[in-house]
């Protein structure tokens, strides 16, 4: 928690409008036919309860509570620093879920958000209006609703001629007919403590055997409340989005995908299709960036202003500098300078790191290497575990032999060097400044700045002394 996140607390508790965020992710997500707990399946590349977990962290609350099943105790291990855990040990719905929380409440606490562990796209801005509404309005229950053209298996909101909120009806036992658009509940709710405490034992047993949490609706509306019992705040449509299958996985990630794309094109990103391109939460992306068709970019990637990456690129946890280009190609866990151009159908592995100015051709792959400047690996050439100077041409076929069959060595090659085609550079070894290797060359013994080595095994045939800019030799 934050500095500001703590002032805030403390301010929110001396005015006695403390309050608590309460995630249920209890259920057992029998839908999903996993043995993953549903909470834990990836989407955009990240657990799907970190996404709720972001949402309510803004909150500015007291006291932050997960309910988990005992299942699924291993979710503790997703929580930011602050949070508590209840563990929920039958599964008799939200209502009694919520009651399992209640003792772990601080005196302090005046209020309770409760949120579902599997609404994903619920947002910050989306919880921080229902927050504000509770607390002007005063009432015993804040609902966060949308409008839905299918209600489908979500709770509907009844309201009288007045417009009034009277209850929630659960699909189940909803038999009204619909010839519109329906109000259905988000699964977001701010409730008055006091008489939540009060109420909550109260909430009738559905005929599944359940005690559900939008009883208490009906509840409050039938109180004695001075004022409006039961206040809503519209939501998006897709805030109502719980996850509770692979299909309803599937359309979440579809739509959180367009969100993260419609923000970088906000932000001055060129996305020519964004259907067709996925970007992930962490992504970095600067002004003047033209992301090109079927590109997926993952995890910590930053990308300077003025590349240009794809079609078909794959980029994950990597840094890529103003002005590169990167054609259908997977990068992981690399760093490009300034004006590097990668591809057609390259592989840069992690650990790879290349500096201004290099051109990485076609069926090159890199693992572990530093390139110098101005170096060319023009195509179909494997360069692992190798320090490249700058300058440095390594012709088509090239292979640093790295893996003697028990461990991994290094290739130096200086500055200015020229590796022919075909070369098979054959680990540990160091080619010096200067120095050139023949076609089909096999180089198992260092080679001289300057020399020109040949054949299998590779030896010289001559002798070379490079300055910059010139070059004399027998």
């Amino acid at each position: 928690m934050t500095e500001v996140d703590e002032k805030s607390d403390k301010t929110q508790a001396a005015s006695g409008e403390s309050i608590a965020v309460v995630v249920l992710a209890g259920g057992l997500g029998t839908r999903m036919r996993s043995r993953i707990p549903k909470e834990l399946h990836p989407l955009a590349g990240r657990p799907l309860i970190t996404y709720v977990l972001e949402a309510t962290q803004s909150v500015p609350a007291t006291q932050r509570i997960l309910v988990v099943s005992p299942a699924k105790t291993e979710l503790r291990l997703l929580l930011p620093e602050g949070w508590e855990v209840v563990v929920q040990a039958e599964p008799l719905g939200t209502a009694h879920a919520l009651a399992q929380a209640l003792p772990s409440l601080r005196a302090e606490v005046s209020w309770v958000l409760l949120v579902f562990g599997d609404h994903p796209l619920l947002t910050a801005q989306d919880l921080e209006r229902l927050r504000t509404a509770a607390l002007a309005k005063r009432p015993l229950a804040a609902v966060l609703t949308t409008v839905l053209p299918d209600a489908g298996a979500y709770g509907r909101i009844r309201r009288d001629r007045a417009g009034r909120v009277q209850a929630v009806v659960e699909a189940r036992d909803d038999q009204q007919t619909y010839s519109g658009s329906v109000e259905v509940v988000s699964g977001a709710t701010v409730y008055w403590r006091p008489w939540l405490e009060q109420v909550l034992p109260r909430v009738p047993r559905s005929a599944s055997g359940e005690y559900y949490h939008t009883a208490l609706v009906a509840l409050a509306v039938a109180s004695q409340h001075p004022t409006e019992p039961v206040i809503t705040v519209a939501a998006p449509p897709e805030t109502a989005l719980g996850v509770n299958d692979r299909v309803d996985l599937a359309r979440a990630e579809a739509l959180l995908r367009q969100r993260i794309v419609q923000e970088h094109q906000r932000a001055g990103v060129t996305i020519v299709d964004p259907v067709t391109t996925w970007i992930e939460p962490g992504v970095e992306i600067e002004a003047d960036v033209r992301i090109e068709p079927f590109t997926i970019l993952r995890g910590r990637t930053r990308i300077a202003s003025g590349s240009c990456i794809g079609p078909q690129a794959v980029v994950h946890d990597s840094v890529i500098g103003p002005e590169c280009v990167v054609i259908a190609s997977v990068l992981e866990g690399v760093t490009l300078g300034a004006r590097v151009h990668v591809g057609p159908y390259s592989h840069l592995r992690p650990g790879t790191v290349v500096e201004d100015d290099v051109h990485i051709g076609n069926f090159a792959e890199l693992k572990n290497a530093h390139i110098g400047c101005q170096t060319r690996i023009g195509h179909v050439s494997y360069v692992g575990d190798a320090e490249i100077g700058a300058r440095v041409n390594i012709g088509a076929g090239a292979v640093t032999c790295n893996f003697d069959g028990v461990a991994k060595h290094r290739t130096i090659i200086e500055d200015d060097a020229f590796i022919g085609s075909d070369t098979m550079l054959v680990a540990p070894v160091r080619v010096g400044r200067g120095a050139r290797t023949g076609a089909g060359s096999v180089v198992t013994k260092d080679v001289q700045p300057g020399a020109t080595v040949v054949g299998v095994p590779a030896r010289p045939i001559g002798s070379r002394h490079v300055r910059r800019g010139e070059e004399t030799g027998a």
